[in-house]
C-alpha cells in the first residue's frame, strides 16, 4: 500500500468512526467517499428537481427558487448520487438513489426518470470543457441503475452484495441518511387537478 492509499485509508476510517458518532449528521466530503477505489463519476451541473417548468404554477413557484442556476458538485458512488454544494464542502446536501429508474441523454442535459417515465430530475453540464460528459454521465447512471437493480434482486433472496468495498458500503450508509434530504418536487398544473379531483370524488 503507498503512502497516499495508507492517508486515504485512515481518513476514511476516521470519517466512518465520526459518522457512527454522530448518525451520519455530518456525512462524508468528497475524498472520503471517493475512497480508495475513486468515485464512478465526478463533476460540476445544474441540478434541477422535475421535469422543465411549464404551467403557471411551476413557474410562479420557480420564482422562489434560491440559486436555481447555481452549480453543485456531483460524485456517483456505486447505485447512488452525491449532490454537494461545491468541490470543497464537508458533507452532500442529498442523495439520489438509483434504483428502477432510467436515463435520456439530451445534447446538454441528462434527465433521470422513474419507472413510469416521469423526470424526477435534470442535469445541465457546462459542455466547453468536455464536449462527452453527457454521454459519460449517462453511461455511468445506466451502469449503477443496473447494479442498484441487481443488488436489491440478491437482497430480496437473501444473497450478500458480491465484492463491494468498504467505501462502496460506507457510501451507501451516507446516501441513507442523505436520501430525505432531497429538494420537494414542484408542484404542477397536473398535481393540482389530480388533488382536485381526489377531494372531491365523495360529491360523484
Amino acid at each position: 500500500m503507498t503512502e497516499t492509499q495508507k492517508r486515504r485509508s485512515s481518513l476514511f476510517a476516521r470519517a466512518r468512526d465520526s459518522f457512527f458518532r454522530s448518525k451520519g449528521e455530518r456525512g462524508a466530503d468528497v475524498d472520503t467517499l471517493r475512497g480508495n477505489s475513486g468515485a464512478d463519476f465526478e463533476g460540476e451541473a445544474i441540478v434541477k428537481r422535475g421535469s422543465p417548468s411549464s404551467g403557471f404554477l411551476c413557474i410562479f413557484s420557480s420564482l422562489f427558487q434560491h440559486n436555481k442556476n447555481k452549480k453543485m458538485y456531483i460524485l456517483v458512488k456505486g447505485p447512488q448520487i452525491f449532490v454537494f454544494s461545491n468541490k470543497t464542502s464537508s458533507s452532500p446536501q442529498f442523495s439520489i438513489p438509483l434504483k428502477h429508474r432510467s436515463v435520456d441523454v439530451q445534447v446538454q442535459v441528462v434527465e433521470l426518470m422513474s419507472g413510469l417515465g416521469d423526470v424526477e430530475y435534470r442535469f445541465k453540464f457546462d459542455l466547453s470543457q468536455n464536449k462527452e460528459v453527457c454521454n459519460q454521465f449517462g453511461r455511468v447512471l445506466r451502469e449503477q441503475i443496473a447494479a442498484g437493480d441487481n443488488d436489491e434482486v440478491k437482497e430480496k433472496l437473501g444473497h450478500e452484495p458480491v465484492n463491494k468495498s468498504k467505501s462502496v458500503v460506507y457510501a451507501k450508509t451516507i446516501a441513507e441518511e442523505k436520501e430525505s434530504g432531497q429538494p420537494a418536487k414542484p408542484i404542477t398544473t397536473t398535481d393540482v387537478l389530480e388533488d382536485y379531483v381526489v377531494q372531491n370524488e365523495q360529491y360523484y
